[in-house]
């Protein structure tokens, strides 16, 4: 699976920036992610990103003095990621970025005090392995949260009833840079299982839920108002429980289990 994953993200790598980097969309999504970051991790803390694409979640961090490093299965998303770093005078002991699949960061060393992951980095990985060796490579207590796309987006579930438009999401093989690739579409349930029980979760809410997936930019170009409402009115309703596992993308928030 990594492989397909890596082949077709360094498919992408070049043009990654320039095309959804400035997606709309998505960049409201990432906005959101990353207060949920400043609200988290503060300066000298030592952060892992899993699925780290171009590091632009772990820049912004290290910009506020967070050490971070950042993995990813791609070697041209990490060439990507440092050469950010460079030129935003960014050095390797504030912000490293390593080839490795998130299932291997035990291996990065001593105990961190948080991990992230964004734009569902995590639907291509063995969640069970993920949690376990996040549980070997955070310290008890560290914060996580974690981005993964979701089964049943609600905007394209009301399209399907209304129009007969579109697919559901589960059963179908997406492609990245015309690559298929294998990915798996858990529930909030599923997820928060299949990590393990040495993470606990605190807390949940969509990206997605009122606006439609990024890859319906160009109706956000042609429709600016209804976007911008949208995106407002989807800020106040994310986290409502009968919600928030019908997102686009989903977004946990949790921690390291405490030491028994």
């Amino acid at each position: 699976m990594a492989s397909g994953l890596a082949r077709a993200f360094d498919a992408v790598a070049e043009g990654y920036d320039a095309s959804f980097g400035r997606n709309p969309i998505g960049l409201v999504f990432r906005h959101a992610f990353q207060r949920r970051l400043e609200a988290l991790f503060g300066r000298g803390d030592r952060v892992l990103d899993l699925g780290c694409g171009t590091g632009e979640d772990a820049l912004v961090m290290a910009a506020r003095g967070v050490r971070v490093v950042g993995v990813d299965v791609s070697p041209a998303m990490i060439a990507r990621a440092r050469a950010k770093a460079a030129a935003r005078g960014i050095d390797a002991e504030a912000c490293r970025f390593e080839v490795a699949r998130a299932e291997d960061v035990a291996r990065m060393g001593a105990r961190f005090d948080g991990a992230c992951s964004d734009f569902g980095a995590l639907n291509g990985a063995d969640l069970g392995a993920v949690g376990a060796a996040l549980g070997a490579a955070l310290r008890p207590g560290a914060a996580l949260v974690l981005s993964l796309l979701g089964p049943w987006p609600l905007p394209a579930l009301l399209r399907r009833i209304l129009t007969g438009l579109g697919e559901p999401r589960r059963g179908r093989a997406p492609r990245v840079g015309g690559i298929p690739v294998t990915v798996s579409y858990p529930t909030l349930a599923e997820a928060r299982r299949a990590l393990g029980p040495e993470l606990v979760w605190s807390d949940a809410f969509a990206l997605g839920v009122l606006l439609p997936a990024p890859e319906h930019e160009r109706w956000a170009a042609d429709h600016p108002q209804a976007f911008g409402l949208l995106a407002a009115l989807e800020g106040g309703v994310r986290r409502w429980p009968a919600l928030r596992g019908l997102g686009d993308h989903m977004v946990l928030e949790g921690r390291r289990r405490e030491a028994r």
